[in-house]
């Protein structure tokens, strides 16, 4: 398969419902898009990166600019025709931005996928035809519109419930909704917003009053860089910790692990630069005996059926942020995904989703560009 040209678009997206955590509040989601022109067809891939740089040091334009700029005239100049697992060897010279990588390679595996008539199930020899669906909610004014919220989770069918939380606004909110639904899969989700004190058994008073709520786990508690921080936290709590922003690399996992900083890894593809470093993960998360799930970040269609893929992987052994429904006021151009008794379906046609419907791009695109040799 030979890369000819490379199209980026850029594409302006506002979420259906406002998406709070500790770090503010989502609401506009830009997302760009990667289309690979091969002498074989074509291939799509998407960037998760979110509007600024919050969640981590990647954004939207900043990643629609490094692509542009860098990732693909080195793709474009890497010699002879090869496959997506050999160009992320290429694209080695340019340090970082895991998640415009991941967006290239996703193109790149769609679009040998599609040339050879194969799914991204097929290709990672996962046979489950559907994954169990997890919901996520934002942090709430009132512990009252938090129940709400994960109630209209719970009616349509989601197996687990993420909550974000942060300080001031973690056990009130969490034991309201344990409290309404006490045999629901619940997870809490800090992204990094809490610190430990002055001394390794300094632990966060409302971290210690989780343990009373029966959690599944506890989401990146303190910042990524922190792993010894979080091998404290970890000894000190009954609920295990999970780690999500920290897990950038394979290195990352192992010294995680090695240090008893997490007992749970949150799995996600654009943090690890791509499909292949996240079936990576999830084989030594096995091999270790770790729990793993597959997370979410505000994707499109095409992100999602990625995600679902993955998530039926035999060491996935938690349900991930693997989710349905209307995401966006506009419409999705990779379509919207409906649960099925609380399952997502798992994509079997050829490549890795349904190809995108161009009136819908066309209507939400705001930026293209074609890079070519």
């Amino acid at each position: 398969m030979r890369l000819e040209a490379v199209e980026l678009r850029l594409l302006s997206l506002h979420l259906h419902s406002p998406h709070r955590t500790s770090e503010g509040e989502e609401v506009d989601r830009p997302v760009v898009l990667v289309r690979v022109c091969t002498d074989e067809g074509e291939g799509w891939g998407e960037c998760a990166a979110l509007a600024g740089p919050t969640y981590s040091d990647e954004y939207a334009l900043g990643a629609y600019d490094v692509l542009h700029d860098f990732l693909v005239p080195v793709l474009l100049a890497a010699g002879p025709p090869r496959g997506g697992r050999a160009h992320a060897a290429a694209l080695e010279a340019v340090q970082g931005h895991h998640m415009a990588k991941a967006a290239l390679e996703m193109a790149l595996v769609d679009a040998e996928l599609r040339a050879a008539g194969r799914s991204l199930a097929q290709r990672l020899e996962a046979d489950a035809d559907s994954v169990p669906a997890g919901g996520v909610t934002g942090m709430a004014p009132t512990p009252g519109q938090l129940v709400e919220q994960v109630h209209a989770l719970v009616d349509a069918g989601y197996q687990r419930v993420k909550v974000k939380i942060a300080p001031g606004h973690d056990v009130g909110p969490l034991r309201a909704v344990r409290d309404r639904f006490p045999d629901l899969p619940l997870q809490a989700d800090a992204n990094g917003a809490y610190r430990m004190g002055g001394s390794a058994t300094a632990v966060p008073p409302g971290l210690v009053a989780l343990d009373e709520l029966g959690l599944l786990c506890l989401e990146q508690p303190l910042p990524a860089d922190d792993l010894v921080g979080h091998a404290d936290l970890a000894r000190a709590l009954a609920t295990p910790v999970c780690l999500d922003e920290s897990l950038t690399s394979l290195g990352r996992l192992d010294a995680a692990l090695a240090l008893g900083a997490c007992r749970v890894a949150c799995v996600k593809p654009a943090l690890l630069a791509g499909i292949d470093q996240a079936v990576a993960a999830h084989d030594r998360c096995r091999e270790l005996g770790a729990d793993a799930w597959v997370g979410g970040m505000l994707e499109t269609g095409l992100g999602r059926a990625v995600n679902a893929a993955l998530a039926a992987l035999p060491g996935f052994t938690l349900v991930g942020d693997v989710g349905g429904g209307r995401r966006f006021d506009e419409d999705d151009p990779f379509g919207i995904v409906e649960l099925v008794d609380g399952r997502v379906p798992v994509h079997f046609g050829p490549g890795v989703a349904p190809a995108p419907d161009p009136a819908a791009l066309r209507s939400v695109t705001t930026r293209f560009d074609t890079v070519s040799r």
